[in-house]
């Protein structure tokens, strides 16, 4: 196999990976849209649902999702950990349910229909988050023998693209771990049956594993969008020409624009503004996908490999337009 038919297959299969991040939130977001109009009512969140028949569904797509988002390689290195870091906090979206502590509670009172109990689910559990905790351990030995890490800390950052890329991949691997530890602390802890997930107490309000998780996963997709608009902060033709711009714009929608599912649930909704919010995140990211796998379709096969403190190498900038001397 030569160098030009390994890129087409390389090439081919990232274009599958990306359909995928189309079609399963794509899934997700039409179940529930059906599913409201045939109930006739709304759940208050897309995770309500797990109680329910879409629940399969709920926790399919979201595992599936979560794969394609930990196999998929960023150009650059913090677009790359932002998407890893959202699969894995997709994958506790997934099997930590909201109100996880209520249908633990349940179960202790009576065991379901099958003779699952408390102690049952709160053992799957453990096994399986603790392989996804073990995942991320393998990822992060992976990127030590590969020296992307050793690289990272011995880079230069002589511009300000390397010295914000540095910065953030600190800050999301800081955040990764402490969640990563929080979760083992409070589900190996005590008897399998008084698993509760609580999470922490913030300002006299009490935010769960469950939406810890969920807010980190959106953080996490929208750092990763941004690496696809550098520079962002600067108005550069090169940017707009390739395509690149509009994603500007889907990072604005994806947090100024939560005043609009606001606006509409305080007007129409109010006790259902988290699921107003989480199909409008999920109606984003799919657009995202399209728009950058349209995009892609259109470049060579072989485009330069950046450094790991590198702003995302992407589309060569037009003749006529100068470059960033970021």
């Amino acid at each position: 196999m030569d160098e030009v038919d390994r890129a087409r297959i390389e090439k081919d299969t990232y274009r599958y990976v990306r359909w995928m991040m189309i079609v399963l939130p794509g899934l997700l977001l039409g179940v529930t849209l059906v599913i409201a109009r045939v109930q006739g009512e709304l759940e208050t969140s897309i995770s309500a649902y797990y109680g329910g028949p879409v629940r399969d569904i709920l926790v399919g797509t979201l595992i599936a999702t979560a794969a394609c988002l930990v196999a998929y390689q960023g150009v650059g290195l913090l677009e790359d950990y932002a998407l890893n870091g959202a699969g894995f906090y997709a994958v506790f979206v997934a099997l930590v349910p909201t109100g996880f502590a209520d249908i633990m509670a349940d179960l202790r009172a009576q065991p379901t229909a099958d003779g699952m109990t408390a102690t049952d689910y709160g053992q799957f559990l453990r096994v399986a988050l603790t392989g996804v905790v073990l995942l991320c351990l393998v990822l992060f030995v992976r990127e030590l023998v590969s020296g992307r890490i050793a690289e990272l800390v011995r880079a230069r950052t002589d511009t300000v693209s390397k010295s914000l890329t540095r910065v953030f991949v600190g800050l999301t691997s800081v955040v990764l771990v402490w969640f990563l530890a929080l979760a083992m602390l409070q589900l190996w802890r005590g008897p399998a049956d008084q698993i509760t997930m609580e999470g922490v107490r913030l300002m006299g309000w009490q935010v769960s594993i469950h939406f810890l998780a969920a807010v980190f996963l959106i953080v996490s997709l929208t750092v990763a969008v941004l690496t696809n608009t550098w520079p962002f902060f600067a108005w550069d033709r090169s940017l707009w020409r390739s395509g690149r711009g509009a994603y500007l714009v889907i990072v604005a929608l994806m947090t100024v624009g939560l005043l609009i599912p606001w606006g509409v649930s305080r007007a129409f909704a109010p006790d259902h503004l988290v699921i107003l919010l989480e199909w409008w995140e999920l109606a984003m990211f799919i657009g995202f996908w399209i728009m950058e796998t349209v995009r892609l379709g259109r470049r060579t096969l072989a485009p330069a490999t950046p450094g790991p403190l590198q702003e995302p190498q992407r589309d060569p900038v037009p003749q006529d337009a100068p470059a960033s001397s970021l």
